[in-house]
C-alpha cells in the first residue's frame, strides 16, 4: 500500500513537471492543424459552459475510436433521452467527426490531461453517473477519481496490445492498482481479457463482449449517394482506393497505380491520408510522381485524364470506401500496426492490406482465415493484386462474401456492451 502511495506521488510529481512540455506539444501541433489552438484551457478542466442534468460520459481517444463508438452512443441516446450525453476525445478530428455525426445530440469536449487538478476540476464540472472508455487508455488519475466518487467505469471494446501491456508493466503496481478499482472491463477477445487479468483486473467484473467495429454499417442514404456518384462520375472506369495512408504508403500506392496504369489505362485511384495536415505534402507528392490528380475539396466534374483523385477531407472515407471497387487500408505498410479494415469489408469491398497489423491482430486473423483480406509487402505485390482483382470479379465476389461471413459471425458487441452498462445506470 505504502509503495503505490509513493508511486502515485511520483507519478503526480512526472505530470507536474511535464505539463509546459504538454503547452509547447499543443504549439507544435499547431503548425500541422490550427484547430489545436483551440479550447486549450478545456485540457486542464476548464470549460466555458455549464452542464446540466444527469450526464453519461463516453470518451474515445481519436478520429478512429470516435467512429467506432458512434453506435454505442447512438443506443445511448435512445436508451436514455432523459439524460445529457457527455463524449469526450483528445484530439481536434475526433471532436469535428463528434459534431458532425451528433450535433447539440451530446455535449463535446475534450478529455483533460491527466493531472490531479485538471481531472478534479473535470469531475466536479461533469459530475457523471457513469464513465465509458472505448478501447483502452489507462489514465491513473481519472480511473482513481471514479473510484473515489463512487462512478462505475467500463471499458468498452477494451483491447491491449502485447506492446502497451509491456509498457503498462514497466510501473506494474500504479496500474494494477489502477485497473482493480472497481473497473467493468468488457473485452473484445479472450486474449484482451487475459491480459486484464494480468494488469489486476477482476475476473467477475471481466467479460468478453466483442469488437463493436463489428456492427458497424454505414447509413443507407450514403450508400444510395456512392452509387449515384460513382455512375454519374466515374462511369466505367475501374477504381481503387488507399484509405488512411501514413507517410511512405503514398509513394508505395503512386507506384503501384502506374503498374495498374498499363493494364487499365482509364483507372482511377483514389487517395486519403489519414492525418489532414498531410494532404497538402500528400499532393504534391502525386503531382511530383507525374501523376495527373483533382482535389475533392475542390472538386465539380472529374475530366478522363485524371488519374488520382485526393480525398482532402475529413468524414468522408465511408463514402468513397462505397463509391470504390476494392480498398487498400494503410498504416500497415511500416510502423502503425493497421486501421480499421472492417469499414471497407462492411461496405461489400474487397480488402488489401500491408503486413503490419498488431492493431488489427484478431480482425485480420479472421479476415484472412475465410479468404477476405488480401496481404501484399511491397508496390509490385499490390499492382498485382488489384489487377488480378479488375480481372476476375469472381475473386472480388469470394473475398466479399468471406469478409460478410466474418461480419455477421462477430455481430453484437454493442448489445453486450449495452448489458454491462444498463444495471449501473440509475433509472
Amino acid at each position: 500500500m505504502i509503495k503505490i502511495k509513493i508511486m502515485r506521488i511520483l507519478y503526480d510529481f512526472f505530470t507536474y513537471l511535464i505539463s509546459p512540455f504538454l503547452l509547447l506539444h499543443i504549439i507544435v501541433r499547431a503548425f500541422e492543424d490550427r484547430n489545436y489552438l483551440y479550447r486549450v484551457t478545456e485540457r486542464f478542466g476548464i470549460y466555458s459552459k455549464g452542464i446540466e442534468g444527469e450526464v453519461i460520459w463516453v470518451h474515445a481517444v481519436s478520429f478512429g475510436e470516435v467512429k467506432a463508438a458512434s453506435p454505442l452512443v447512438r443506443e445511448l441516446i435512445k436508451a436514455y433521452p432523459s439524460k445529457q450525453i457527455l463524449f469526450t476525445c483528445t484530439t481536434p478530428t475526433g471532436s469535428k467527426l463528434i459534431n458532425d455525426l451528433f450535433g447539440e445530440e451530446v455535449i463535446n469536449v475534450y478529455l483533460p490531461y491527466d493531472l490531479k487538478g485538471s481531472v478534479r476540476r473535470f469531475f466536479r464540472w461533469a459530475n457523471p453517473q457513469i464513465a465509458i472508455v472505448v478501447e483502452t487508455e489507462i489514465w491513473p488519475n481519472i480511473f482513481q477519481r471514479c473510484g473515489h466518487n463512487n462512478i462505475p467505469l467500463v471499458l468498452a471494446s477494451a483491447c491491449i496490445s502485447d506492446r502497451s501491456l509491456q509498457l503498462y508493466k514497466i510501473l506494474f503496481d500504479l496500474f494494477k492498482d489502477t485497473i482493480s478499482q472497481g473497473i467493468v472491463v468488457g473485452a473484445q477477445t479472450e486474449s484482451d481479457a487475459k491480459k486484464f487479468l494480468e494488469l489486476g483486473a477482476k475476473q467477475e467484473r471481466t467479460f468478453i463482449t466483442g469488437n463493436i467495429k463489428f456492427d458497424f454499417s454505414s447509413p443507407k442514404p450514403t450508400l444510395q449517394e456512392a452509387k449515384h456518384f460513382k455512375l454519374e462520375h466515374f462511369k466505367d472506369r475501374q477504381v481503387w482506393i488507399g484509405g488512411s495512408t501514413h507517410p511512405g504508403e503514398e509513394e508505395l500506392i503512386l507506384e503501384s497505380h502506374k503498374q495498374v496504369l498499363k493494364r487499365y489505362p482509364e483507372s482511377l485511384l483514389l487517395i486519403a491520408p489519414r492525418k489532414p495536415e498531410r494532404f497538402k505534402a500528400v499532393h504534391k507528392l502525386i503531382i511530383d510522381s507525374g501523376l495527373t490528380a483533382s482535389l475533392w475539396s475542390e472538386f465539380e466534374r472529374l475530366d478522363p485524364e485524371i488519374s488520382v483523385l485526393l480525398i482532402d477531407t475529413l468524414g468522408d472515407l465511408p463514402f468513397f470506401y462505397s463509391a470504390a471497387d476494392m480498398a487498400f487500408v494503410g498504416g500497415s505498410l511500416f510502423s502503425v500496426g493497421g486501421h480499421n479494415l472492417l469499414e471497407p469489408a462492411s461496405l461489400g469491398k474487397p480488402v488489401i492490406t500491408g503486413p503490419i497489423l498488431h492493431n488489427v491482430e484478431e480482425i485480420s486473423s479472421q479476415l484472412m482465415i475465410n479468404g477476405g483480406l488480401a496481404i501484399i509487402n511491397d508496390s509490385s505485390e499490390l499492382a498485382e493484386t488489384i489487377i488480378t482483382l479488375f480481372d476476375d470479379s469472381t475473386k472480388i465476389d469470394t473475398m466479399v462474401s468471406g469478409a460478410m461471413e466474418v461480419m455477421q459471425d462477430n455481430k453484437g458487441a454493442i448489445e453486450n456492451i449495452m448489458q454491462l452498462i444498463r444495471p449501473l445506470i440509475k433509472a
